[in-house]
């Protein structure tokens, strides 16, 4: 699946309005999932997910599932927001900082000025109800939530059957990219899978991230071996 597949799929849960959760796992994720099952639940609970990382485009050819392309949360949301504008679909933005976010919502009416935006909330709330019943009370088409994982995921498992939305999709930090704070790497890093690097470059104190990435490739590795003595190959 690539992003204009998912980006008609999203078109038909939308119309659903039984707010559709679509999520958008990295090798980090994966790894989290990996050691919290409660997590790895929440993961599988979600109508749609997309490989955000070209890790697990390797991993699923290293286990002879291949996938068609990767599909990070930006992408897919900058797909989204011109077909929200053209079709009228309501958008709501949740999470990052008040100044953050604020930027990013101008930033998106500037580049679409006929979207509905319906409303918006920062993602630093101590009291869960408060971001709930706002969402609810514009009900939103699309609700794009950048909280970070797992917290967002978290969230919207927690308050899935409360959500009055069309679908919620877990966008990270793509209201930072939005916003102009940070930026996405050289298409050509982006083509190569590079852009992990890139944001490692821009944000060093992600580097500790990365540890969870040699783990990965050992989760990897073990399932290959694991499945191809299933199949008697050693």
């Amino acid at each position: 699946m690539d992003s204009l597949e998912a980006k008609d799929i999203i078109n038909h849960l939308i119309k659903q309005k039984k707010a559709a959760l679509v999520f958008t796992p990295n090798a980090e994720i994966v790894v989290q999932a990996h050691a919290d099952k409660e997590f790895l639940e929440i993961l599988r609970s979600a109508q749609l997910i997309l490989p955000d990382g070209s890790s697990l485009l390797w991993a699923a050819k290293a286990l002879k599932k291949p996938l068609k392309a990767r599909v990070t949360g930006i992408d897919l949301m900058q797909l989204l927001l011109p077909e929200a504008e053209k079709k009228g679909w309501t958008v709501f933005f949740l999470g990052a900082k008040q100044e953050i976010l604020e930027k990013a919502v101008c930033n998106t009416l500037r580049n679409y000025p006929s979207l509905k935006l319906a409303g918006y909330h920062h993602g630093y709330f101590k009291n869960d109800i408060i971001p709930l019943q706002v969402i609810n009370q514009v009900k939103p088409d699309l609700l794009f939530v950048g909280m970070g994982a797992p917290k967002q995921e978290r969230w919207l498992y927690q308050y899935k059957n409360q959500l009055e939305c069309g679908v919620a999709m877990v966008v990270g930090g793509s209201f930072d990219i939005l916003a102009g704070k940070t930026k996405r790497a050289p298409f050509w890093m982006q083509k190569r899978g590079l852009e992990w690097l890139y944001r490692y470059l821009q944000e060093p104190a992600r580097i500790k991230r990365s540890l969870l990435l040699p783990k990965f490739v050992g989760l990897v590795l073990a399932e290959r071996k694991r499945l191809r003595k299933k199949e008697g190959l050693f």
